[in-house]
């Protein structure tokens, strides 16, 4: 594979030894992530997100819930779909690449990232980190689940060698790629 990269490539030009090591970043980014949501939250509703009673009970406004979990969606979802990052990971310079090919990782992709986070399991994110930092390609579950990679802004549109993970399959052959005097 000619456009096979990462083996002591990353970024720039940078000499390291795996492209997807870059897991600081990630956690930085995420918690950028969470920031920006609740900033803009707290902006919109102005503090009235919860109410405590007299009979000190905790009362969470649904719609202040249901904008955040929106804004997650929006962020997570749809801009890593179409941009192939999140606000945290543009910040940091990452970007999100399909597993296969290194473009976007689209809708599916996208989604399929996020599934994780709907499940509601205490200690979920702890588990993901842990993945996260232990396995070939520094890939959490999600990024199994949508098969992508998390990559600094420069690798993107290449297909990555990462130590850990088997090399993706050559892409098909397409029609307009076939010398016609070779048929």
């Amino acid at each position: 594979m000619e456009n096979i990269r990462g083996m002591g490539r990353i970024g720039r030009g940078n000499l390291t030894g795996d492209p997807t090591a870059v897991v600081a970043r990630r956690v930085i980014a995420f918690v950028l992530d969470a920031f920006i949501v609740s900033i803009v939250v707290m902006l919109v509703y102005r503090g009235n997100i919860a109410t405590i009673t007299d009979d000190n009970r905790i009362i969470l406004n649904r719609s202040a819930l249901l904008a955040g979990s929106v804004l997650f969606v929006v962020n997570h979802v749809f801009l890593a779909a179409a941009k192939g990052f999140s606000v945290g990971k543009a910040i940091v310079g990452l970007r999100i690449v399909r597993r296969s090919d290194g473009g976007l990782p689209g809708l599916l992709g996208a989604a399929g990232r996020s599934v994780p986070w709907f499940i509601p399991i205490p200690f979920l994110p702890f588990l993901e980190l842990g993945v996260m930092i232990t396995t070939g390609g520094h890939r959490r579950i999600g990024d199994r689940i949508g098969r992508t990679l998390v990559v600094d802004r420069g690798d993107v549109g290449l297909v990555l060698s990462v130590p850990g993970l088997p090399d993706p399959p050559e892409p098909p052959v397409m029609p307009e790629q076939i010398n016609p005097i070779e048929r």
